[in-house]
C-alpha cells in the first residue's frame, strides 16, 4: 500500500516491459514467451480482474481486494470471494461486492470480511458508511451473496487493517502525512462486539504532537516515537506481539492485552526509506522489515542499483525483542533500471523441509512489475533468492503463502486507457506451485 498520494498514477505505468533477472530463468514450454521464471515455480491458476490489491484467507475461503485508483475504476473496486480447492489449491470465484475503496485492504473476522476505506472520495457506492473513511464490515456467512452490514469511522481512515486472531478486534493502520500536527496512533475496531456498529478506540502514540484528547499508548521502549501512524501491522500471536511498520520506524508491541497494546521496542534504520510492512518467521525470532522505496513514487529508481538497500527486506534477530540485531537485507537481483517499476511490497513467510528433520525459512514477496520472488532466509545473515516468476504486464501488489500454494494479486488495469492493451488481463489473483511446498 503506497505511502504517497502520487501512487494513484501507478496505473499509467502498468505496461512497462519486464526483463529477465540475473538469476537463471527462462520461459518454459508451457508458459507464454512473456513470462520469465525459475524452474522450481509454475503458475497453476489465474483469475483475472482489474486493480487487485490485498488477499486474506479463512479456511478455504479467500477474499481479494480490488482498489479504486481513479473515478473510472470504482465500478471494478471492492471485494471478490473465492472458494479454494483443498486438494490442489485452485480457486473458484463465488461472488463480488462492488464497494469502492482506494486500497480495499481486506481481512477476515470470523464470517465477516473487513475492508479498508482510506479516502471518503472513493467510498461512493456502498452503504452503510457511504462517503466516510474507516472500516467496512461485510457479512460473508453466505459467501455467494455477501452484504455490507456495518461501518466504523476512524481517525485518518483506514489505509490498511489487520484482524487480531480470534479476538474480534481489528487494528487499523492509518496516518496523515500532510499534517505534521495531526493525530498519530492506532484505531482499534471491535467488530466482534457489534459488526453493524463496531466500537472504536483510538490510542495516541506518546510523541511530541500528543493532543491529550485520547488515551496514550504505553511506551516501555525508552525512545520517543516519531511515527505518524502504522502503515501496516504484522502479528505473532504465539508470542503476543505485533509489529507496526510506521513509515519512519518499526515498533514491536506487546499485545498480551490486545485492547491495550504497549510499545516495547522501536527500530530505526537510516537505510530504510519507508517502513512499509513487518512480519516474522514461524518461530518468531527473525523479524522482517520491508522498505517500500520512496513510498512507491520513486520505485523506478529502486532498480538503479541491484542488490543494494533500495526496495529491500531487512532481517533482524529478535531472540531478545528488546535488542533487535540487524543481520542483513535482500533486494531483487539485476532488475532493468529503465524498465522495472520495482520495490518490494506485501509479503508473507513460510517454511520448507530442510533435511534431517529441519525446516527452512522462506518468504514470498510481491515486487510490483518485477514479479513475485521467493527468498530463503534460513540464514538471516545471508538470504538467497530461491525462485521468481515475472509475467510481462502484471503489477503485483501482494503475495502470500497458504496451505501449499503461493497466491499473488496484481493491480493491472482492465482497460487500455494509458496502458498497453496486452496488460489488460494481467490483473487479479495468480496461483503458483513451488517445488517442495505442499501442505493440504
Amino acid at each position: 500500500m503506497s505511502t504517497w498520494s502520487g501512487y494513484r498514477g501507478l496505473a499509467a505505468v502498468a505496461a512497462a516491459i519486464l526483463v529477465a533477472t540475473g538469476i537463471t530463468g527462462a520461459a518454459s514450454a508451457d508458459e507464454p514467451s512473456t513470462v520469465t521464471h525459475t524452474d522450481n515455480i509454475e503458475r497453476t491458476d489465474h483469475d483475472p480482474f482489474p486493480y487487485g490489491t490485498d488477499i486474506a484467507f479463512n479456511d478455504n475461503l479467500v477474499a481479494a481486494g480490488a482498489g479504486a485508483w481513479d473515478a473510472s475504476a470504482r465500478k471494478d473496486s471492492g471485494v471478490h470471494i473465492f472458494k479454494r480447492d483443498s486438494q490442489d489449491g485452485s480457486l473458484k470465484r463465488l461472488s463480488s461486492l462492488n464497494c469502492s475503496a482506494w486500497h480495499a485492504d481486506v481481512d477476515w473476522v470470523g464470517d465477516y470480511i473487513v475492508q479498508s476505506h482510506d479516502t471518503a472520495e472513493d467510498n461512493v457506492n456502498c452503504a452503510p458508511g457511504k462517503g466516510k473513511e474507516g472500516v467496512r464490515v461485510i457479512d460473508a456467512k453466505n459467501p455467494r451473496s455477501p452484504r455490507s452490514v456495518g461501518f466504523a469511522e476512524t481517525i485518518n481512515g483506514s489505509h490498511n487493517l489487520t484482524a487480531v486472531g480470534d479476538t474480534g478486534l481489528v487494528y487499523v493502520s492509518s496516518y496523515e502525512l500532510g499534517d505534521p500536527t495531526g493525530l498519530d496512533g492506532v484505531s482499534i475496531v471491535d467488530v466482534g462486539a457489534n459488526p453493524e456498529n463496531p466500537p472504536v478506540k483510538f490510542l495516541e502514540f506518546p510523541d511530541l504532537e500528543t493532543s491529550g484528547e485520547h488515551q496514550q499508548m504505553a511506551n516501555h521502549s525508552g525512545t520517543m516515537p516519531t511515527s505518524p501512524g502504522c502503515h501496516d501491522i504484522g502479528l505473532d500471536l504465539e508470542h503476543d506481539r505485533a509489529f507496526c511498520a510506521g513509515i519512519t520506524e518499526t515498533m514491536i508491541w506487546d499485545i498480551s492485552d490486545p485492547r491495550n497494546p504497549t510499545i516495547e521496542t522501536i527500530i530505526r534504520n537510516p537505510d530504510v526509506s519507508i517502513h512499509h510492512g513487518a512480519q516474522v518467521n514461524k518461530s518468531g525470532d527473525v523479524l522482517l522489515v520491508q522498505d517500500e522505496w520512496l513510498g512507491a513514487a520513486g520505485a523506478n529508481s529502486g532498480c538503479l542499483a541491484p542488490n543494494q538497500p533500495s526496495g529491500t527486506i531487512w532481517f533482524y534477530d529478535i531472540s531478545d525483542p528488546k535488542n533487535p540485531e540487524p543481520k542483513s537485507y535482500w533486494s531483487a537481483p539485476s532488475p532493468d533500471p529503465t524498465a522495472d517499476f520495482c520495490t518490494t511490497h506485501f509479503f508473507g513467510t513460510f517454511q520448507l523441509p530442510g533435511g534431517d528433520g529441519t525446516r527452512r525459512d522462506l518468504l514470498v514477496t510481491s515486487y510490483y512489475q518485477h514479479g513475485v520472488f521467493v527468498v530463503d532466509f534460513s540464514n538471516p545473515s545471508s538470504p538467497v533468492t530461491h525462485a521468481f516468476y515475472e509475467p510481462d504486464g502484471a503489477n503485483f501488489w501482494s503475495a502470500y503463502p497458504y496451505r501449499g500454494r503461493l497466491y499473488a494479486n496484481s493491480f493491472a488495469p482492465a482497460t487500455a486507457t494509458g496502458t498497453d492493451p496486452a496488460t489488460a488481463d494481467k490483473g487479479g489473483l495468480w496461483t503458483f506451485k513451488l517445488d517442495g511446498y505442499g501442505d493440504y
